[in-house]
Parts: C-alpha cells; structure tokens; sequence
C-alpha cells in the first residue's frame, strides 16, 4: 500500500543483463545498473567485431547508450519550435536497420516526427562509442510499431490510422537539425530528465507538411477508423 505515492518516487528502473549458460542450463545475472525512470523502450545496439553492441535506452526528452564497463552517453531529442517547455518528447516506437558496413536506429516519437540515431565510433576501437547523434528525419502519421525491410522499405504498422509503406529517398541530409552529446560532464549531471532540463541544450526544429527523405508507395486502409469524437 501506498496512498501518497512517497515509496514509488523513490523505486530506482534498472537495467540488468543476463545470460544464458548453456553447458550448466541455467540464466546468470550478469550487471545492473540504475537508469532513467522515464525510460519506456530499449532497442539492442549491434555487436560483434566491428560494432559496439549494448542498448540504446530511450526515455522521455533523452535516448543514452549503455552498455556493460562503457560510461553513458547520452543525448537530448531535438524539439519542435513550438512545443512549450514543460510538455516532455516521448519515444514510442523504434527499429534498427543493419547492413555490412552500416548501421543506424530510427525512432519515432508520440507527435509523428522521425529521429535517425548514429554512433560515432572510436576509429582505433570500434567497442567504443564517443557520441550518439540524433538527427531529424521525417514526420509521418503516429504508428504502433516500425520497421524497416531487407529491400530498404521503412514500414508503419498503426492501429487508428493506415497501414503505410514507404521508400527512402535519401538517409543522410547534412542540413538537418541534429543533436549531439553534452560535453560538459558538470551540465549534464545537472540537467534532469526532464523537459525543462532538455529544452535548454535540445535543438529546435520546425516540422515539414512534406516528407522530406521518405515517399509514401503504399498504404492499407484502417480497418478501424475513429468515425465519431465525444
């Protein structure tokens, strides 16, 4: 019981790992460690030899990269010109997108807009990751859930709008609004998790009526269309 609310403002989220012990069949507990409280998806980063693996943890304003002995880096989601300082960014949907020789994660976020994550990775050790870079996309109608095909299709899955397909134009714009990593560790741990803290280092962007690197090709009909407002 807790009628005021006290004990859970003080209930840490954690982010643990564990691992599958196949010879002894059993799951070992390997690492945990505190992280935001607004954090609401966690999307695997890839590993292996060339590519740093670990999670990227996105949460309300901020996504941060984490990973067992590598520090947290973490970035602020660039915000729209217009959106008031206390309404807060939150990420409901993401997918990553991995090739040979690249890799980068696309995150949507509750008003629409598209968020293309890239690592800059150590030149002399590709497991170390020196800044997660948050660059703005595109805005497309709300989806539950994204994905993005073999052939370079980006799919949106919506559950009170169309289903929709889309093809990319282009993936790298050098004129788009991005967001990069605090440098200053005494700012960063001062600013919260909050939108008030993110709206003073997050970079403003004024979203397009007009897809700007995608082309809509296709779309089904929604099955379940809001036909009446109370």
């Amino acid at each position: 019981q807790d009628p005021s609310g006290e004990a859970a403002q003080d209930v840490e989220k954690k982010l643990t790992y564990y691992e599958l012990d196949l010879g002894l069949n059993h799951v070992v507990r390997k690492w945990s460690e505190p992280i935001s409280r607004t954090a609401n998806l966690l999307l695997s980063v890839p590993g292996g030899d060339n590519w740093p693996s670990g999670v990227l943890i996105c949460g309300e304003n901020w996504v941060s990269y984490k990973h067992q002995g590598h520090i947290e880096i973490r970035t602020a989601l660039p915000r729209r010109h217009d959106l008031p300082k206390e309404r807060g960014v939150l990420i409901t949907a993401g997918t990553v997108h991995k090739q040979k020789d690249l890799f980068f994660l696309l995150l949507q976020s509750e008003y629409g807009d598209l968020y293309k994550v890239t690592f800059d990775l150590d030149a002399a050790d590709p497991k170390l990751v020196n800044n997660v870079i948050v660059t703005v996309f595109d805005t497309i109608p709300t989806a539950n859930s994204i994905c993005i095909t073999k052939t370079g299709l980006l799919y949106a899955a919506s559950e009170f709008g169309n289903h929709s397909l889309f093809q990319f134009q282009g993936i790298d714009d050098p004129n788009a609004v991005k967001s990069e990593r605090i440098m200053d560790d005494e700012l960063n741990e001062e600013l919260g998790d909050d939108s008030i803290s993110a709206s003073r280092v997050a970079p403003l962007f004024k979203a397009s009526p007009k897809l700007q690197n995608l082309l809509l090709t296709d779309d089904i009909h929604s099955l379940a269309p809001i036909v009446e407002m109370m």
